[in-house]
């Protein structure tokens, strides 16, 4: 399971630049992925980011991808220096330089709001606590990001009989379909995941869930079929 932990209250980030970071602290699994060239189905040279057959959005979708499947796996302090370039419009010390107006800016923006969303209750950038950041970056996500209308289809398929028990009414409302889908709703409930045993599951479905789809959606980009 990719869940933040056992009271899904969050998980503090080291905020650390990604060649800083000890990649040994997360599951073995991760250790034969070399790089964002290893998103590609196909085995690719080495110098593959200056392979003309590349396009820029297969590039920078490619370290988006790399940093969800790192966020799987626990590393959100790698995702969140694998997106910061695309999604920050200026240079940061754990990104480097920003690359503006990147094909990948959606996917990026919509990363980077996981990455605080997972942070939760921890203060961290700018001072603010994850779930607040989270808010302000789906906030900077393009309203018409494809995965806003297929995740919201898809968690309604989420089993809610039992898990969502503890939730609120009206909040089970707007994450269900009843009302307009909210980012906002969800973060809400999210906010409130560790109040029982329930809630906390009904949170690691959605956050897994989340992730897979937002995982194939990039994979859809970087891996095209010609």
């Amino acid at each position: 399971s990719s869940g933040i932990n056992a009271e899904y209250g969050g998980s503090p980030m080291l905020y650390q630049a990604y060649n800083e970071l000890d990649h040994s602290r997360l599951p073995d699994v991760i250790e034969s992925i070399t790089g964002p060239e290893d998103m590609f189905c196909k085995e690719l040279p080495r110098d593959a980011r200056v392979n003309t057959h590349i396009t820029k959005e297969q590039e920078h979708t490619a370290d988006v991808m790399l940093g969800l499947v790192y966020m799987m796996v626990g590393g959100i302090d790698e995702a969140h220096d694998l997106v910061l370039p695309y999604s920050l419009p200026f240079d940061s010390e754990w990104g480097g330089p920003a690359i503006l107006d990147s094909p990948a800016l959606g996917n990026a923006t919509y990363s980077h709001a996981l990455v605080h969303r997972t942070e939760g209750k921890y203060v961290g950038e700018l001072g603010m606590i994850g779930w607040d950041n989270a808010r302000s970056w789906f906030n900077e996500t393009p309203s018409d990001h494809a995965m806003f209308g297929k995740f919201s289809q898809a968690a309604e398929n989420v089993g809610w009989e039992n898990e969502g028990e503890d939730v609120d009414k009206c909040l089970l409302d707007e994450i269900k379909g009843g009302k307009s889908w909210s980012w906002e709703s969800l973060t809400d409930l999210f906010s409130r995941s560790s109040q029982s045993e329930s809630l906390n599951m009904l949170c690691d479905k959605l956050h897994n869930l989340e992730l897979s789809m937002l995982l194939q959606h990039c994979n859809a980009a970087v891996n095209i079929k010609r």
